[in-house]
């Protein structure tokens, strides 16, 4: 569920002093904060942004005087004195208009995580077997969401992206990019992608559906210790929870996807709120403690609004928080699955 790279004309919505040096500010940029040199910059300039996981070539991050702040071109975020900064900015060298991506000219590309080894059960891809939605950063767009519009808020888990479904009467699993093959019976239970028809509910569900449906696929995350680096409690077994539901090709409206699921008995998210939206509701939830069995810190938050749309800047309105303290953890694992 990768979101697209983004190097953006923006303009600066804020400068505030920074609480704990005499020669720096914190500026706020979209959603983003980011700390910059004390009287270089004024709320209203318009500035390039260059966010984390944007990877820089050393040509430009030379002549910007940043190279000894990145990690193999790599911008990460950091703390400078006591108070987070996601990124940095220059001024721009042409009169680009706001919102430009302006990636391309600068040669920016986007890091990629480790790929797990492919464990070589791809089966071949099938049509309607779709993936799922490309989630972009609610920081980067902070004006897709109406103040007010009727939102969910969920529990962004730290696993693997899984899809599990019936296309045609023929049960099918895969990861976020490669449908994979059954595996023996029994090792579905220890197979990452299978696993979720192991569980009564979720088989249950996706059988009575695919009687009546040509396409229906449940989305959701596996997640458990040996996935990533956060594991939720689970020591020597996978968790499933779901977070979408396609159905001959439409996705279901929040209401009565969370309905569906709760009466068919299948584990979800978790929900943390339902109501308007507000930046503060999204600060507030994002960051702390994860909500399941464990002491360990949220990777973020999931918003979409409880009506399906799309916008035409990135399509289908679904996007991701993450929190400031999963954004700052350097040991944190992060690997892209086929």
């Amino acid at each position: 569920m990768a979101s697209s790279l983004i190097v953006p004309v923006a303009a600066i919505d804020s400068i505030a002093p920074h609480p704990g040096a005499d020669r720096l500010e914190v500026a706020q940029i979209l959603g983003w904060q980011v700390v910059v040199p004390k009287g270089r910059y004024r709320a209203g300039d318009t500035v390039v942004y260059f966010p984390p996981d944007a990877v820089v070539p050393s040509e430009h991050s030379d002549r910007f005087g940043v190279t000894q702040y990145l990690q193999k071109g790599r911008v990460r975020c950091t703390r400078l004195r006591g108070e987070p900064s996601y990124g940095f900015v220059v001024l721009p060298e042409q009169s680009w208009p706001l919102g430009t991506n302006v990636a391309e000219h600068y040669g920016v590309t986007k890091y990629m995580p480790p790929l797990r080894p492919s464990a070589g059960d791809a089966a071949p891809e099938h049509p309607w077997f779709l993936r799922y939605t490309d989630i972009e950063n609610l920081r980067n767009f902070p004006d897709i969401l109406q103040p007010g519009e009727p939102v969910a808020v969920t529990e962004k888990l730290h696993g693997t992206n899984c899809r599990v479904g019936i296309i045609d009467g023929e049960r099918m699993a895969g990861s976020h990019g490669v449908r994979r093959l059954p595996p023996p019976a029994d090792e579905l239970a220890r197979n990452t992608y299978w696993h979720p028809f192991t569980l009564p509910a979720v088989a249950a569900l996706l059988d009575d559906l695919g009687r009546q449906h040509r396409q229906v696929i449940l989305f959701g995350e596996v997640y458990g210790q040996g996935i990533q680096s956060l594991h939720y409690g689970r020591r020597g077994e996978f968790g499933f929870a779901a977070f979408d539901l396609m159905v001959d090709h439409r996705y279901l409206d929040w209401q009565p996807l969370r309905a569906l699921l709760a009466q068919a008995g299948v584990p979800m998210v978790p929900v943390l709120h339902e109501g308007p939206f507000a930046r503060e509701v999204v600060r507030q939830h994002a960051g702390g403690q994860t909500t399941l069995a464990d002491t360990h810190i949220k990777e973020g938050i999931v918003v979409r609004p409880f009506v399906e749309r799309t916008d035409p800047r990135i399509g289908r309105v679904v996007l991701k928080y993450l929190s400031d303290s999963w954004l700052l953890d350097t040991e944190r694992s992060d690997y892209t699955e086929q």
